[in-house]
């Protein structure tokens, strides 16, 4: 079992595994978004091009945050690109 410091926050793309997902609709993994990112993703409309991550429409049932994955995903970009 693996054990974690700190518990899961959904709002927390850093409390996050790669494995986790980030946009729930759509099922796109915190790993896939890092990867696009990596490769030239720098924006959520990139991100969403490339991965169809915040493309769904079931946020409100089937995210955790009860809303649209986009502020997860421009974490991410903020925290990779080191803004």
């Amino acid at each position: 079992m693996k054990f974690q410091l700190h518990p899961k926050r959904y709002d927390d793309v850093t409390t996050l595994d790669a494995e986790d997902l980030i946009c729930y609709c759509c099922e796109v993994d915190k790993a896939t978004i890092e990867e696009a990112i990596a490769a030239g993703a720098d924006t959520l409309g990139r991100i969403k091009e490339r991965t169809g991550a915040c493309t769904g429409n079931e946020c409100k049932e089937k995210n955790p945050n009860r809303r649209c994955c986009s502020k997860e995903i421009k974490q991410l970009i903020s925290i990779m690109q080191g803004v």
